[in-house]
């Protein structure tokens, strides 16, 4: 079974958002998958898993609870500097 995730958001520069994102998308868990496409302001993050086990779908929500901190640190800080 696949499961899929989406974030979705916006914030006035989305490729800045995104590209800050990026840099965490590195060892992934077996059968994970993350991507992200911006259109304009808006944003969005797909995370895939294959699940072959219960526990996968606690990787699944951990990485999605992971990279909303992520995004809500970088909307402060982007706010900060703004």
């Amino acid at each position: 079974m696949m499961i899929e995730l989406r974030i979705s958001s916006e914030y006035k520069d989305a490729e800045l958002f995104i590209r800050s994102l990026k840099v965490d998308d590195v060892n992934l868990p077996e059968g994970m998958s993350i991507e992200s496409k911006v259109e304009g302001k808006e944003f969005e993050i797909v995370i895939k898993m294959r699940v072959t086990k219960p526990n996968d779908l606690m990787t699944v929500r951990n990485t999605a609870d992971e990279i909303l901190a992520h995004i809500k640190a970088l909307q402060s800080s982007f706010d900060a500097i703004s």
